[in-house]
C-alpha cells in the first residue's frame, strides 16, 4: 500500500496571507477616476484575474500622465473598489466590493520626505457590495447604494448613516447622483426599472421620475440646469428627464448604444453644460449634445470595457479594464 501523500498546502498558505504578504499584481481593471485639479487625481482598480479580488487606489499629482509607475503613492484595499470621489485635494472616499465605505487621506510620513495614503476611517453598514457613491455639495455628507437594494446617507466625519433606506429599490441600486448645489436631494437608478428622486427633508422622501420595462443603470444631474437629469438603461437607451413636473417629463429618448449604459456625466463647465459624456459595456466613449443627443465626439481607442469618466476643464478622461487612461479633447 502506497503511503499517504501530503495534502496540498497551497490553500492554507494563501488563506493565511495578509494583504501585505500578497504578491503585487500590476495589471488592474480600472474602475473609477476622480480629478480634483491639475495636481490631484486618483485612480481605483480591482484585480479580477488572481486568487484575490483585491483593489488598489493610486494618487497622482500631475494629470498629464496617468502612468501608474509615476503615481506619487498607492495603497491596497482588502476587496475590489467600485467607485470613489474627492472630498478635498488630499482626502478621498471609496466604496468596496465588501460593502466597506472608506475615507483615505494623503499624509506625510514622519522623518521622511515621503507621503502615503492612510485610512482615516471606514464603516461597513451595507449587507453586500457597494456599487456607487456621490458626495453632497457641503462635502460633509454623501449617499451610497449597492447590491443589497439599500441606499444610505452618511455623515462623513463620523462615518455613520444618518438616513438608511432599506429596500429603497426592489433590485440592485446601480447608480446614485446628488443634485448640484444641494445637500439633501439626490436621484437613484436600479435594475428594478425605476428611477427615484429623493429629498431627505421630506417625510415621504422618494418619488418616481421614470419607469421603464428595462433595468436602469446610470444617472447624471446637469450641473447648471438642475432640473435636468440624464438616465441610462440596460438596453443602451438614454433618456433626458425634466423633474420639475411631477413624475418627470421625458424630453429626449433615444437608443444610443447596443449594450448597457454604464456611466453618464455632464460637463461641469457652465459654458459647456450641454455636453453629456457616456460610456457603455463596450470600448466606446461618446459625448452627446443633451438637446437632441447628436454626437459631438466619439472615440474607440480603448480595448476593453470603459468604467470611469471624469471632466477637467474642456478635457474628458476615461479609464478602462484595459488598464489605461484616455484623454479626450472635445471640440467646441
Amino acid at each position: 500500500m502506497e503511503p499517504l501523500m501530503d495534502p496540498n498546502l497551497n490553500a492554507a498558505v494563501y488563506r493565511d496571507m495578509t494583504a501585505a504578504d500578497r504578491p503585487p499584481v500590476p495589471d488592474k481593471n480600472l474602475q473609477f477616476i476622480s480629478i480634483y485639479n491639475e495636481k490631484s487625481a486618483i485612480l481605483g482598480g480591482s484585480n479580477m484575474t488572481d486568487r484575490y479580488w483585491c483593489g488598489t487606489v493610486w494618487y497622482f499629482n500631475d494629470i498629464s500622465d496617468f502612468d501608474k509607475n509615476k503615481a506619487v503613492v498607492a495603497t491596497k484595499t482588502e476587496s475590489g473598489v467600485c467607485d470613489g470621489a474627492h472630498l478635498e485635494h488630499d482626502k478621498f472616499v471609496i466604496c468596496e466590493d465588501s460593502g466597506v465605505l472608506q475615507v483615505l487621506g494623503l499624509v506625510d510620513v514622519a522623518d521622511t520626505n515621503l507621503q502615503e495614503l492612510q485610512s482615516l476611517g471606514y464603516a461597513c453598514l451595507h449587507d453586500s457590495s457597494l456599487l456607487t457613491l456621490s458626495v453632497f455639495h457641503d462635502n460633509d455628507h454623501l449617499v451610497t447604494g449597492g447590491m443589497d437594494y439599500c441606499i444610505k446617507v452618511w455623515d462623513i466625519e463620523e462615518l455613520i448613516a444618518t438616513h438608511s433606506f432599506g429596500f429603497a429599490h426592489t433590485d440592485i441600486v446601480t447608480c446614485v447622483n446628488v443634485q448640484p448645489r444641494n445637500s439633501s436631494v439626490f436621484v437613484s437608478t436600479s435594475f428594478d426599472c425605476e428611477a427615484l428622486m429623493w429629498d431627505i427633508r421630506q417625510s415621504k422622501p422618494a418619488q418616481s421620475i421614470l419607469k421603464r420595462d428595462i433595468g436602469l443603470t446610470a444617472v447624471s444631474w446637469n450641473s447648471i440646469a438642475d432640473h435636468i437629469i440624464a438616465i441610462g438603461a440596460d438596453n443602451g437607451d438614454i433618456v433626458l428627464v425634466d423633474v420639475r413636473k411631477s413624475g418627470g417629463l421625458v424630453l429626449v429618448d433615444a437608443n444610443m448604444f447596443h449594450r448597457s449604459v454604464h456611466k453618464l456625466l455632464f460637463n461641469p463647465n457652465p459654458e459647456r453644460s450641454k455636453e453629456l459624456a457616456c460610456c457603455c459595456d463596450d470600448i466606446i466613449v461618446e459625448v452627446l449634445n443633451k438637446d437632441n443627443f447628436s454626437s459631438i465626439y466619439k472615440n474607440e481607442s480603448h480595448t476593453d470595457f470603459i468604467r470611469g469618466l471624469a471632466w477637467y476643464k474642456d478635457q474628458l478622461f476615461s479609464c478602462s479594464w484595459d488598464n489605461t487612461v484616455g484623454k479626450h479633447t472635445i471640440p467646441l
